[in-house]
């Protein structure tokens, strides 16, 4: 058999498929071999010296591995199942020169966001704070609002709250899963799944059908710090995951921001810890951008996030944005500020409002713009 014959990208998707071989063992093999199809050349020693052969057998039956690799291709196109490798010129170099780098990305959404965009990694606790939540959305909003792409890892908790926060201020955001592209977990985000998928990038290093293992969700961190510049963590427990983001990121050479807690909070003990060992502690968005004076966003970008706003609402309700303000309005002074045609249809144009995304009701019958 001519492997030399055989799609590359597509060895590489069937060996992504086999149970057991693992991202290590298949860098492993590129790097002896110089390619996959010299490897394949040698597939029954091979499978023998990895201790494979009783399971391949189990799993080929009596399909030969080019039978399979092109049944698989053909599943793989039928399917629509987006991939990307380390083969592709279109593949991050960012990630591809981290320590351990993945060899593909199984994608839904705009893949254009790994390229065009600067981006932030923002990672903290599963069961945040409301000071955490708050202290969340508000980086997110505004990096998303300064052109900065947000990256997290579409878990419960900061990661969800960072990317609602993104998609709702008109900006951009990756997901990055630790199972395969085809599992929506958490379960209880197959929303925002599906609003990131039209609005974002959702990302996977592997193959669809694989299940959500613990081990996993660890070892998508280092992609994670890897797509950004930098990483915000906002609050984190003593022995929290998101320190593990923030040790990859910090062996990459990347930048570590931290969000200051309460010393009475065992959510922030591990985030002020990190500031004890020193990452930069912030308080505003301007102390992370300011990093990266050469990439700095002027308020362009930002006017160009207003103008998406204003396309999308008419002009009632555009009317009425334009009495709300960033720190919130009450209701009552937004009937004696409105016009007399904007007072009847009041309430329910803040309601639209809410329902895009553009306007958050607050606490005591206050407005405010997001």
């Amino acid at each position: 058999m001519q492997w030399n014959s055989v799609n590359e990208r597509d060895i590489l998707y069937f060996l992504l498929k086999i149970p057991g071989l693992g991202r290590k063992r298949i860098w492993a093999i590129y790097e002896a071999y110089g390619s996959f199809a010299a490897a394949m050349d040698e597939w029954d020693y091979l499978i023998d010296q990895l201790k494979l052969k009783e399971a391949m057998t189990k799993s080929l039956g009596k399909s030969s591995p080019i039978e399979w690799i092109l049944r698989l291709s053909w599943e793989r196109m039928t399917d629509e199942i987006q991939y990307l490798c380390f083969l592709d010129q279109a593949f991050p170099r960012q990630v591809s020169q981290i320590p351990d780098p993945p060899l593909a990305f199984f994608y839904r959404g705009d893949l254009s966001l790994l390229h065009e965009y600067p981006a932030v990694g923002v990672v903290g606790s599963r069961k945040p704070t409301p000071y955490g939540r708050a202290a969340c959305a508000h980086f997110a909003k505004d990096l998303a609002q300064r052109g900065f792409v947000i990256v997290s890892g579409l878990a419960y908790g900061i990661d969800g709250e960072a990317h609602v926060a993104a998609l709702k201020a008109g900006g951009k955001t990756i997901g990055v899963m630790g199972c395969g592209i085809d599992q929506i977990y958490p379960t209880g985000h197959r929303k925002l799944y599906e609003q990131m998928e039209s609005f974002g990038l959702i990302l996977s290093e592997y193959a669809p059908g694989t299940p959500s293992v613990p081990g996993l969700f660890a070892d998508r961190n280092r992609i994670i710090s890897g797509l950004s510049l930098g990483v915000l963590v906002v609050e984190a427990a003593e022995r929290s995951g998101s320190l593990i983001t923030a040790d990859c990121a910090l062996e990459q050479g990347k930048d570590v921001f931290v969000v200051p807690g309460p010393i009475f909070s065992e959510m922030s003990a591990g985030t002020n810890n990190l500031i004890k060992q020193g990452a930069k502690l912030v308080t505003t968005s301007k102390d992370i951008w300011e990093e990266w004076p050469h990439l700095f966003m002027d308020s362009k970008t930002s006017i160009n996030i207003e103008r998406t706003r204003k396309v999308s609402m008419d002009d009632r309700e555009q009317a009425v944005y334009d009495l709300l303000t960033e720190e919130g309005v009450h209701a009552d002074q937004l009937l004696e500020r409105a016009s007399i045609s904007e007072r009847k249809m009041l309430h329910q144009t803040l309601l639209v409002l809410e329902s895009k995304g553009i306007v958050i009701s607050l606490p005591g019958g206050y407005f405010a713009r997001r």
